[in-house]
């Protein structure tokens, strides 16, 4: 059974090591390392020194012969004790500079000694329990030898204790449901392994050094290696462990998966504008010659009824309505002509409240009767260019509009704009209480030129958009939806520190 714990901890690296490459995941992927490199030493050390029934034994390796390999591997118990004294101090040293990296608290973010600070007793307890250091510093020194063991000890579980500390604070400070959902999935896989690290982390490498021994130390062993203890009572406890290594496995799994989700639509979707990007150039240009054609039409249409006798000031009125539309139209396009060949974003310190000004006023200028609730829980200054992401903040802001009109919602309909500070986003959030997205609609909304709504009005550009310039800010776009019930859309933004 030790040997599938094994094999689940090490897939979880490979996953890791594929899906992400950023610091958490590098101290994710050494807790797993680190697990995997102890169980290892221990399933040696388990098949060396025997003392245990054959189901036992069958248990712990699936069966005899692969026992039988193991046993009679060709390593020395110097190294053995090595092994498994690698594992065991570098996990807890990667699961506190983990809580660390995901820590809010100032004082904590602000420490860069930190992380130096907390690598000093794993370091030490590495250097101590080198089998030549170790030997020598203990050498007819019992008490010396008491002391290292129980000091190495307690820092462990200082160290996990710390770890849990800083990840609870953290959980019970975010506010917004997709963040701690996504969080806790972490905290699961690390509560797993961590539950597993502790079984055996009683597991000292002197005992292994002093193999042969009969120091007093070692007389009663650990739980693993107690002959008192029943064959239910060896079942539960590893049973617990798999269990436990199985839970926090697709806990990873799933928090990867999303991830690679997101990269994989992000290429879909690039492959796909790609291949439409040249053709709704051309048809753009087209359309933006055409127009400029009808303006030129325009012009002459009204020089020759300005002479006649028709009512001049009605003439005059729609032509102008005319000229307005058609300049609304050019607008629109050259929009969307941006949105295809333009890459250009402009990133200047800009307060967040200036973005929903603009975004409202934009929004009123389309819905000059509709009320926006705004709740500006933070005061932030973010890097962004004031234009695109003005206009990313307006699509949003209609998209929900246009969901609660389609909903039929009357005085219940409702469109929020809501500004956050969590963890190390700002995040602006649209959210509405209209038609809610249904799952046929979720698979293409981020595709270029689709859209659900009349195709007349609309290019189908818009979420696309808002999810590119959410990219061009260093940002990500998220969404959460429940048909019939609303939608909330946030656009999260590196902050800024002036």
């Amino acid at each position: 059974m030790l040997l599938l714990l094994m094999l689940f901890f090490m897939i979880a690296s490979i996953l890791l090591l594929i899906v992400r490459r950023n610091k958490e995941s590098f101290y994710l992927l050494g807790m797993c390392l680190s697990l995997a490199i102890q169980l290892t030493g221990i399933l040696i050390y388990i098949a060396k020194k025997g003392g245990i029934s054959r189901e036992l034994q069958e248990f712990f390796f699936l069966s005899l012969k692969i026992k039988t390999k193991i046993q009679y591997l060709l390593i020395t118990l110097d190294l053995l004790g090595t092994i498994i004294a690698v594992g065991r101090y570098l996990f807890p040293l990667f699961l506190l500079l983990l809580a660390i990296k995901y820590s809010m608290i100032p004082w904590i973010r602000r420490g860069k000694w930190l992380n130096a600070a907390v690598l000093i007793l794993p370091i030490l307890s590495l250097i101590l329990y080198n089998p030549r250091i170790f030997r020598i510093l203990t050498l007819n020194r019992p008490r010396l030898q008491s002391v290292i063991i129980s000091a190495s000890s307690y820092w462990i579980i200082l160290y996990v204790a710390i770890a849990f500390i800083l990840l609870i604070i953290e959980l019970s400070s975010i506010t917004m449901k997709f963040c701690k959902k996504q969080f806790i999935q972490i905290i699961i896989f690390i509560t797993s392994i961590s539950i597993v690290y502790l079984l055996y982390c009683g597991q000292d490498p002197a005992q292994v050094y002093q193999f042969y021994s009969n120091d007093f130390l070692w007389r009663n062993g650990i739980y693993y290696m107690n002959s008192t203890l029943s064959i239910q009572a060896y079942i539960t406890i590893v049973v617990g462990n798999v269990i436990a290594g199985i839970l926090g496995f697709a806990s990873l799994l799933k928090y990867t998966q999303g991830n690679f989700e997101d990269n994989r639509e992000e290429f879909v979707m690039k492959n796909k504008f790609d291949s439409v990007s040249f053709g709704a150039s051309v048809f753009v240009h087209s359309i933006k010659n055409q127009l400029l054609a009808n303006r030129v039409i325009h012009k002459r249409i009204q020089q020759v009824y300005e002479k006649d006798t028709v009512d001049i000031n009605q003439l005059r009125e729609y032509i102008n309505t005319l000229s307005e539309q058609n300049e609304i139209m050019l607008t629109r396009l050259d929009e969307l002509y941006r949105s295809v060949k333009s890459n250009s974003i402009y990133l200047v310190p800009v307060l967040v409240e200036e973005i929903v000004k603009c975004a409202i006023e934009r929004f009123h200028n389309k819905y000059p009767d509709k009320h926006i609730e705004i709740e500006l829980r933070t005061k932030a200054t973010i890097l962004a260019d004031k234009t695109h992401l003005c206009e990313a903040v307006y699509n949003l802001l209609v998209n929900a509009q246009d969901a609660v009109t389609e909903a039929n919602r009357g005085d219940e309909g409702k469109v929020s704009l809501i500004i956050h500070n969590e963890r190390l986003y700002t995040v602006i959030e649209i959210r509405d209480n209209g038609t809610g997205i249904n799952d046929k609609v979720m698979k293409k909304m981020f595709e270029p030129f689709y859209s659900s709504k009349n195709s007349n009005y609309n290019w189908g550009m818009g979420l696309y958009y808002v999810r590119a310039i959410a990219k061009g800010h260093f940002g990500s776009l998220r969404y959460e939806s429940k048909e019939g019930k609303g939608s909330s859309f946030y656009i999260l933004l590196p902050k800024y520190m002036e």
